[in-house]
């Protein structure tokens, strides 16, 4: 009996190859499966590690948009795309057809002049620091091997990119994430009238709400005794703080297990907001 078999269509990198089994063509990834292959050539279903769905009508847009895509760019990009395999573990498949098409835009947008700005690049640094980290990583080498400068906003994209390849997600969900964190952020910032003076103080506040957001929504709540003394002492803060955990929750009205949280985040707001006022008279 005949093994069965797929034919290269075209080969991303060592590690990634779009085939086509009978009428359909899908993305099938294995360790050196793209090695010295080629168009035409066939590979053994038994060296497939794992593939892709189907490349349907929906998804076809993106094999016209990398046939037109400059050959050493796509390989610099398929290359970064094995790094971030290489150090996050294994990621769905459809990151080398869905990532290499977005990073290739963005090599023509940055070539073109645009400036590439992502507003939640704080947002998305704290909440999906492991993913931003391989990021950093890959647009480094991006900006190397093509001698281009792509800024760390765009480090900020990718990684939503990779969360939604280690989640099996779409890249709306971690998207989503950062917009609501975002908009919390900013409605604290406009609440105390002291929006943020440094990346790292910022970053301190997104860490913060991330953090309180995490435990809230496993119902891991703090406790702190000194709850009434802060709200007497900072009556300012604990308004904020009850209204930043109500949205969190989403509730109107607030939970009795949640005057800790509130207590320990006001605490943390009238720290946060002396930060804010030292970094200005530096």
């Amino acid at each position: 009996m005949k093994e069965p078999s797929y034919r290269v269509v075209r080969v991303f990198n060592n590690n990634a190859v779009l085939v086509r089994k009978d009428e359909d063509e899908l993305v099938v990834v294995g360790r050196g499966i793209g090695f010295g292959r080629r168009a035409g050539d066939r590979i053994a279903a038994a060296n497939v590690q794992r593939q892709y769905v189907e490349i349907g009508h929906d998804k076809a847009q993106y094999l016209d948009l990398m046939n037109s895509i400059d050959p050493r760019v796509f390989e610099v990009i398929s290359t970064a795309v094995d790094l971030a395999v290489d150090l996050l573990g294994e990621l769905h498949p459809s990151v080398y057809l869905l990532l290499a098409d977005h990073l290739a835009f963005a090599v023509q947008r940055f070539r073109e002049g645009a400036v590439i700005v992502n507003p939640l690049l704080g947002e998305i640094r704290v909440v999906f620091p492991a993913e931003f980290g391989v990021a950093e990583l890959m647009l480094g080498y991006i900006n190397s091997h093509l001698g281009i400068e792509l800024p760390t906003d765009e480090a900020a994209f990718i990684t939503l990119h990779l969360n939604a390849a280690r989640t099996g997600s779409t890249v709306k969900q971690p998207l989503q994430q950062a917009n609501v964190l975002g908009g919390i952020v900013e409605f604290a910032t406009a609440w105390l009238g002291s929006p943020a003076t440094s990346p790292t103080v910022h970053d301190e506040l997104v860490g913060a709400v991330a953090r309180l957001a995490s435990r809230l929504k496993s119902g891991a709540y703090r406790v702190n005794l000194a709850a009434r003394s802060i709200q007497r002492d900072l009556p300012q803060e604990t308004e904020l703080a009850r209204q930043i955990v109500l949205r969190i929750l989403q509730v109107e009205q607030l939970p009795r297990e949640a005057v800790g949280e509130v207590a320990n985040l006001a605490v943390f707001l009238h720290g946060w907001q002396q930060d804010v006022n030292d970094t200005k008279n530096i």
